[in-house]
């Protein structure tokens, strides 16, 4: 069960509503609205906030969200394309190296079969 879920029902349960009478301020059937609860669908954005209007909770409460301080996330995305751009850059290097390595084993092979020394 999702938070969503676990939350429309908790919610539901303390105001002490049914939920043929969520489901009609949703303007939609019980059946519909027994689905929510149980997780196996979700609300519109338009019903989740008729819903947290209806308890009068934000909708991170009312999915279960935890707030996120301002730009933390944005963060956290620069840095894991900053270490990707360096990873790549690390690959790329040791590529080259190994490259190289394999070119100057060849030519010192060749010298040695050629007697080129």
């Amino acid at each position: 069960m999702t938070k969503l879920a676990e939350n429309l029902k908790t919610l539901r349960l303390q105001n002490k509503l049914t939920q043929q009478i969520v489901a009609e301020h949703l303007k939609t059937t019980k059946a519909v609205y027994s689905k929510f609860e149980l997780g196996t669908t979700e609300p519109s954005l338009k019903l989740m906030m008729k819903t947290a209007d209806l308890y009068n909770v934000s909708l991170d409460e009312l999915a279960g969200r935890q707030f996120t301080p301002n730009g933390k996330v944005i963060d956290q995305l620069l840095m894991k394309k900053e270490m990707t751009k360096e990873i790549n850059s690390l690959v790329k290097q040791i590529g080259n190296e190994f490259i190289q390595s394999k070119e100057a084993d060849i030519v010192k092979r060749m010298k040695q079969k050629f007697n080129l020394n």
